[in-house]
């Protein structure tokens, strides 16, 4: 299959192009594309040939292939290797397997599953997703061990992939503090990270990012539909090959400079978290107050009822209420 002639059809999405155009824009004869549209065919690729009009992608196959995801993205870190499988207990067991193989073989790599069936999340929770409806990956980076247990990753990625949905669609992502994307405080997706201890402060951390695209509202549990949302049910059938080339591209941007005053910066501005008045624990106590401020950690600066102020690392300390409750953070 040829990456460059799918990726071209599914940039263009319901767009017609003429053949000779899209022939002369990949630098293939006529001859050689019309071989390369029979083999994109017997690979599921559903296209419309009109005699005026030209060609026009009508679907694609719902599993993601490494070779679109990876051809192309010019990663400095993030993303050089791509792997694709249909099924996973969890994209982030995948990656901690492919860290046996060192820092030389494995850093950057990026896994992404079409279905997980025990898919967790911060705090022991689970995610939910049909096959082939999110973009559900982790990627594997050889880290500072302090930049991934204080927040720094998780704040990185947080602002990454609510960019890179806003790359694709014209919908406004927000982050819940630390690790949801929102929108209208409707749970689109989420992060984690785990680090894992070792004898040195370097080491290999894992980022599991999933992200809501095709799921109807009956996808989610009763309990859960008033507070989550996909891309799909705001009237956005994202293309997840793009997003998921997309999601590699940003992450790579951000992981070269994980705590630059502009990323803290971005992250305030998309934290909706600021000025709530939230109830949170950590290590077992509970405080209330309003979010004052993210500090340059990632951690939540709480103003408390008596009126000083007090800071919770990302690390130790979680949301109980009132917005608590808004369904499980990936992965």
């Amino acid at each position: 299959m040829n990456p460059r002639l799918s990726l071209a059809l599914r940039r263009r999405a319901a767009q017609s192009v003429p053949p000779a155009q899209l022939a002369s824009e990949l630098d293939l004869a006529p001859a050689d594309l019309a071989h390369e549209l029979q083999v994109l065919a017997a690979r599921g690729f559903e296209i419309e040939s009109h005699p005026i009009l030209g060609l026009r992608l009508l679907s694609a196959p719902p599993a993601l292939d490494a070779a679109e995801i990876a051809h192309g993205l010019g990663s400095r870190r993030v993303g050089p290797r791509v792997r694709c499988v249909e099924t996973a207990g969890s994209t982030s067991d995948l990656a901690w397997e492919a860290a046996g193989q060192g820092r030389d073989a494995a850093d950057g790599l990026a896994i992404f599953a079409n279905h997980q069936t025990a898919g967790r999340g911060r705090r022991g929770n689970r995610w939910l997703s049909p096959p082939g409806a999110s973009v559900l990956g982790s990627v594997l980076l050889w880290l500072d061990h302090a930049a991934a247990r204080g927040g720094d990753l998780t704040r990185a990625a947080a602002v990454a992939a609510a960019e890179a949905v806003e790359d694709l669609t014209p919908v406004s992502v927000g982050i819940r503090w630390p690790n949801d994307l929102v929108i209208d405080d409707r749970k689109l997706g989420g992060i984690l990270v785990e680090a894992r201890p070792g004898p040195r402060d370097t080491g290999p951390v894992v980022l599991g990012i999933g992200i809501n695209c095709l799921q109807r509202q009956q996808a989610f549990p009763p309990s859960l539909r008033p507070h989550v949302v996909s891309l799909a049910m705001l009237g956005h059938a994202v293309d997840r090959t793009l997003l998921a080339r997309r999601l590699l591209e940003r992450l790579d941007g951000v992981c070269a400079g994980l705590r630059t005053p502009a990323l803290i910066e971005r992250a305030r501005r998309r934290c909706r978290t600021l000025g709530r008045r939230i109830i949170v624990e950590e290590q077992g106590t509970r405080a209330t107050g309003e979010v004052a401020d993210l500090d340059p950690d990632y951690g939540l600066v709480l103003r408390l009822d008596d009126g000083g102020l007090r800071r919770f690392p990302a690390l130790t300390t979680h949301v109980v209420g009132p917005e608590a409750g808004m369904g499980p953070t990936r992965k």
